[in-house]
């Protein structure tokens, strides 16, 4: 393996053997705990410095997946296995068991795949990018929920990305939104919130495995498992983007009768400006 490769893989907290899943999982995860605008002031230029080096370390292997398959295998000549190293978490709720999702998240599937009606395989996989007007989908219509018409309405224009894990009604990919639902009912925090994959209308995965996530409930909540925060939309008055250092960006809410805004989570720019704007269609229709 390459010294430079080896060097990117470090810098994301990655051994040899690391897929390009695991490389978007760990820069999520490090960009939300090295943002400069989330640190105190007086470290302010070191988290600048970690932010740039672990944005050039992601660049260099989605620019380069092939370095990883021959880090992959040189990693399976010596006999060693893939093993992540976890860094510290950015969330303050309870860390889902992995475990415990993957022993329930074929019955929380089962439970909601039924519902995607006029959905196809575009929207079922993380591997590749996949764009979908919503509100045009050949079959997207059948469903007469008044709340899944109206969040459809205010996505209009607005296109599921896989790639980028934003996944709009209903092309909510069935996997990573079961793993998501079980997650959010290992907390008390989100009881009631959403119990199958068909509550999911917009759903945002965070970290790539479904397990965190942003997401548009059919009970009209914005959930954010990732930093704890739960907002019932019919609550909020505005809601905004603060554009952030390259990729991500922080989604702030201003509830009715408050003058301050709340943060309800990060995301990066791209699927940070599309939750912000359905968020918005959603509060002015209010």
């Amino acid at each position: 393996m390459d010294d430079t490769t080896n060097r990117a893989l470090h810098a994301l907290d990655l051994a040899p053997g690391a897929s390009l899943d695991d490389v978007k999982k760990s820069y999520r995860e490090l960009a939300l705990i090295w943002h400069p605008d989330k640190v105190p002031d007086r470290v302010k230029d070191r988290a600048t410095a970690k932010f740039t080096e672990i944005n050039e370390a992601y660049q260099w292997l989605i620019r380069n997946p092939e370095n990883l398959r021959t880090s992959s295998a040189a990693g399976s000549s010596t006999g060693s296995f893939y093993q992540r190293q976890t860094p510290p978490r950015y969330r303050s709720s309870a860390q889902s068991s992995h475990t415990r999702a993957e022993n329930s998240r074929t019955g929380a599937s089962r439970s909601g795949a039924s519902g995607r009606t006029g959905a196809s395989g575009s929207g079922a996989s993380g591997s590749g990018a996949s764009w979908t007007d919503a509100s045009s989908r050949t079959g997207a219509g059948s469903s007469t929920d008044p709340v899944v018409q109206r969040v459809r309405q205010a996505a209009r224009g607005i296109r599921t990305d896989t790639r980028a894990g934003l996944y709009i009604y209903p092309d909510i990919d069935p996997d990573r939104a079961a793993n998501f639902i079980v997650a959010l009912q290992l907390s008390h925090r989100f009881s009631g919130v959403a119990a199958t994959v068909n509550d999911l209308l917009v759903f945002y995965d965070i970290d790539g495995s479904g397990e965190e996530g942003m997401a548009i409930t059919r009970s009209n909540h914005l959930v954010n498992n990732n930093t704890g925060t739960l907002y019932d939309i019919s609550d909020l008055l505005d809601v905004q983007l603060k554009e952030g250092f390259f990729f991500w960006s922080e989604i702030v809410v201003r509830r009715r009768g408050s003058r301050k805004f709340e943060p309800a989570g990060y995301a990066e720019n791209g699927p940070g400006r599309a939750l912000v704007s359905i968020l918005g269609n959603l509060i002015d229709d209010a």
